[in-house]
């Protein structure tokens, strides 16, 4: 079960996005990819290690399902950890440096926040009903200060 005191002191500290762009290759269930343009405006078969047509984007609404679960209706006090997670999340990406998400015309910001926002309301859902780890894995990239955008096979994309 996870103890959300201690994980709105992590979100607290949590420098978010702050490593996009920066290769951590180590990992092989990780494609990572340069920028934004790369995923989104430019994207090739080659910078998605030839998985581009089979990758799943992640939510980045809260009205879009859960592409791994399909959960009941919460209970209330997994209500209340949902949202007390998402405020602290809220509050630390509040002021993020949008020049990593713009590609002119574009602007991926929002997009950002949402994802962040429903990968750890997700997480404390996956914990809560003790379902297993795909959004846990997730809340670990966003940890390390990346952005992950999508899936596929066992590969997250990850910018």
């Amino acid at each position: 079960m996870i103890d959300i005191d201690e994980e709105l002191i992590r979100i607290e500290r949590c420098d978010f996005f702050s490593n996009m762009g920066a290769d951590e290759s180590k990992d092989s269930a990780l494609i990572y990819i340069g920028d934004v343009r790369k995923v989104f405006v430019e994207p090739s078969v080659s910078e998605f290690e030839g998985y581009y047509d089979d990758v799943e984007w992640l939510p980045t609404s809260p009205t879009q399902p859960d592409p791994f679960y399909n959960l009941p209706k919460p209970a209330s006090d997994l209500v209340a950890m949902r949202m007390k997670v998402n405020k602290a999340v809220m509050a630390a990406t509040k002021n993020l440096d949008k020049n990593k998400f713009i590609c002119v015309p574009h602007d991926f910001s929002l997009a950002a926040r949402n994802g962040v926002c429903f990968a750890f309301r997700q997480y404390v859902s996956e914990e809560y009903y003790g379902l297993g780890d795909r959004w846990a894995k997730i809340v670990g990239v966003y940890y390390k200060g990346h952005w992950p955008v999508g899936f596929c096979k066992n590969k997250l994309v990850v910018i």
